[in-house]
C-alpha cells in the first residue's frame, strides 16, 4: 500500500515519478473525499452564518474593511460575504489572492483513476470534512489570513518549493499547526486509520491525503508504525 501526501494548490507536475508509477499499478485510489461532488445544500449549511452577527461584526472594523476591499473585484457580493463563516471567507480570500493555475493533484488523481477504470473510495464525507473545518477555523484564523493576504503568493511559492524538495521538516512547520492539529489532523487520522488498515486485506491501494496528515507523531505513518506495520519512505 502507498501513502501519498498532496498539497491542494499543485498539479500532477509536482508529483514524483515514483508516486505516479505507484498509482498506475494500484488496485484502488483512496482520497479524503473520493470522487463524490459536494452537495450544494451541505456546502451552504457549513459556509453561511444563518443567524446572529455576521463576520462584518465579528471582525474588528479595520479587518472587515480590508477583507471586503480585498474581495471587491471577485464575484462575491458584499452581503453574501457578511454572512460567510470564517473558514469560507478565508477560502474566498485565499482563492482570490492566489488563483489556482489548474486542477489540484487531488482532482487529477481521481481523473487518472477513472481513466484506468480504478475504484475510488473516500475516507470521509463532505459533511464530515466541512463540519471539522467549520469548527476548527475561527475568526482569529481569518484575521491572520487577512493580515497575510499580500504575502500569500510568496508563502505558497515557498510551500511548493519545499514540497518539491521533499523537505518534510519544513512542511511540518507550515502544515501542522498546534492550534488546530488536534481537530483538523489528529482526530481525523484516528478516524481514518481503521479504513486504511482494512485495505491490507483488500489488496492494498494508493492513499492520497493532504500532506499534513502524514507528518509528525500523530501522522498516519506514525500511527501505523505504532500498530505494528512497517512504513518506509520511497525514493523520488
Amino acid at each position: 500500500m502507498w501513502l501519498y501526501g498532496t498539497i491542494h494548490d499543485a498539479g500532477m507536475d509536482a508529483v514524483p515519478a515514483t508516486a505516479r508509477a505507484a498509482l498506475e499499478k494500484s488496485v484502488r485510489l483512496v482520497t479524503e473525499l473520493g470522487d463524490v461532488e459536494p452537495d450544494p445544500d451541505v456546502l451552504i449549511k457549513h459556509a453561511r452564518i444563518t443567524s446572529g452577527p455576521g463576520i462584518d461584526q465579528l471582525l474588528p472594523p479595520d479587518d472587515w474593511f480590508d477583507l471586503r476591499d480585498a474581495l471587491r473585484g471577485s464575484k462575491t457580493k458584499e452581503d453574501d460575504l457578511r454572512r460567510a463563516r470564517p473558514w469560507y471567507a478565508m477560502s474566498l480570500l485565499t482563492t482570490y489572492m492566489v488563483p489556482s493555475p489548474g486542477p489540484s493533484m487531488d482532482v487529477l488523481f481521481v481523473k487518472r483513476a477513472h481513466e484506468l477504470a480504478m475504484p475510488v473510495d473516500a475516507l470521509e464525507s463532505w459533511d464530515e470534512q466541512l463540519s471539522v473545518i467549520d469548527t476548527a477555523v475561527g475568526v482569529a484564523d481569518l484575521q491572520e489570513a487577512i493580515h497575510a493576504r499580500e504575502t500569500m503568493r510568496c508563502e505558497l511559492a515557498q510551500l511548493r518549493a519545499g514540497y518539491e524538495a521533499g523537505d518534510t521538516a519544513g512542511m511540518q512547520a507550515r502544515l501542522v499547526l498546534p492550534r488546530n492539529e488536534a481537530t483538523i489532523l489528529t482526530a481525523r487520522n484516528k478516524k481514518w486509520l481503521p479504513k486504511i488498515e482494512k485495505l491490507f486485506t483488500q489488496g492494498g491501494g494508493f492513499v492520497a491525503v493532504g500532506l499534513g496528515h502524514l507528518l509528525g507523531d500523530n501522522g498516519i505513518p506514525a500511527m501505523l508504525q505504532r500498530d505494528g506495520y512497517t512504513v518506509e519512505r520511497a525514493g523520488r
